[in-house]
């Protein structure tokens, strides 16, 4: 909904983007390796492609208590002729690793014997995600709140071709 111009949402509308994908596995930076991986997101915004290759991906990155609602952050900023216009960007919004909505210790049951990570897990675990769920190997940027702008530095720093811009916020 706009409000004087300005984008809101309720939370119904995020029960209707939620949306989760599995991976067959994941490996974390320590070498251990769980199974049948969940990944809570949601998108908003049109895809552009270039073959089957999605082209106009931004990524939103949470902080540490927030999961992929946290990009309502933004809203204000997506809506036409906005800097971040749904109709020209295509906005994936993750659950990040150790979130209840993605893979973590309570989603696993694995509680204090989930697997010790790190934002460089959480980065590798966003990226396989993209590749997997959406054929992506670049995006147009990573936008990151809080421990969401540390993902977004690590991933500069780790993978430096992968996004065209990032913007770490709060870090």
């Amino acid at each position: 909904k706009l409000y004087g111009g300005i984008k809101v949402c309720e939370d119904e509308y995020f029960d209707e983007k939620r949306q989760s994908f599995s991976m067959d596995s994941f490996e974390f930076s320590n070498g251990e390796v769980l199974k049948n991986v969940n990944v809570e997101y949601m998108t908003c915004g049109t895809p552009k492609y270039d073959g089957d290759t999605i082209t106009n991906a931004i990524v939103y990155c949470h902080g540490s208590l927030g999961n992929f609602t946290s990009v309502k952050k933004i809203f204000p900023l997506m809506y036409e002729n906005a800097p971040f216009d749904e109709n020209k960007f295509f906005f994936i919004s993750i659950s990040s690793l150790g979130s209840p909505g993605s893979c973590s210790p309570s989603s696993t049951n694995l509680k204090n014997k989930f697997p010790a990570y790190s934002i460089e897990d959480i980065v590798n675990f966003q990226k396989q995600f993209l590749a997997e769920k959406f054929n992506i190997k670049h995006v147009i940027g990573i936008i990151g709140n809080s421990m969401g702008g540390f993902v977004a530095l690590t991933s500069a720093i780790l993978f430096p071709d992968f996004a065209d811009f990032i913007m770490p916020g709060v870090s």
